[in-house]
C-alpha cells in the first residue's frame, strides 16, 4: 500500500463555470465547463460535439425535465456527463469521453464503473444545492434553471 499519492495525483484546482443552457426533447440541461488549464471557453466545434451528445441522449423517465452536464476538458481526455433530474430526489447519470487533439471530439459512451472525478463533484454539489433551493423548497423550475454556476475554482 502507498503511504501518499504521487505527485500527478495531488489536487490542484481548475476553473469552472456555466457555459450554457440546452434544449432537449426531454427538458432543459444546464450545461457548465471545466477545463485542466486556464478558463473553461470551449470552441464552437467542442461545444456542438458535446451538444449533439445531449440532445441524441434519452432521459430516463419520468423525470421533472430538468438537469445539468458537464463538459470536462482534462488532462488526458474529454469528459461529458449528463445528469436528469428524477422524482424522489434522485440523479440520473450518462458519461462520455473523447480523445484529446480531435476535432471536434468524437464522444463515446463509458461502460458502467466510473461517475465523476473530484472536480466534476463540485459542478454537482452546486447543482444538488441549487435543486434543494429552488425546485425542491417549491419554486418554479424557472428559478433552478436561473441559478447558473459562477466562474469558480473547483
Amino acid at each position: 500500500m502507498t503511504e501518499t499519492l504521487a505527485e500527478a495525483e495531488l489536487y490542484r484546482p481548475r476553473e469552472a463555470g456555466y457555459l450554457t443552457s440546452v434544449e432537449t426533447d426531454d427538458g432543459t440541461i444546464k450545461l457548465s465547463g471545466i477545463a485542466a488549464e486556464g478558463a473553461p471557453e470551449f470552441g464552437e466545434d467542442v461545444l456542438e460535439a458535446a451538444i449533439s451528445v445531449l440532445r441524441q441522449a434519452v432521459a430516463p423517465k419520468p423525470n421533472f425535465g430538468a438537469g445539468f452536464a458537464v463538459l470536462h476538458r482534462g488532462e488526458e481526455a474529454w469528459w461529458l456527463l449528463m445528469h436528469w433530474w428524477l422524482p424522489g430526489g434522485i440523479l440520473s447519470h450518462g458519461l462520455w469521453r473523447a480523445d484529446l487533439g480531435m476535432t471536434p471530439p468524437d464522444f463515446s459512451p463509458v461502460p458502467p464503473g466510473p461517475m465523476a472525478c473530484v472536480w466534476e463533484l463540485g459542478v454537482i454539489d452546486f447543482e444538488r444545492r441549487a435543486f434543494m433551493a429552488t425546485a425542491m423548497a417549491g419554486a418554479p423550475l424557472a428559478d433552478y434553471f436561473a441559478s447558473t454556476m459562477p466562474r469558480s475554482r473547483v
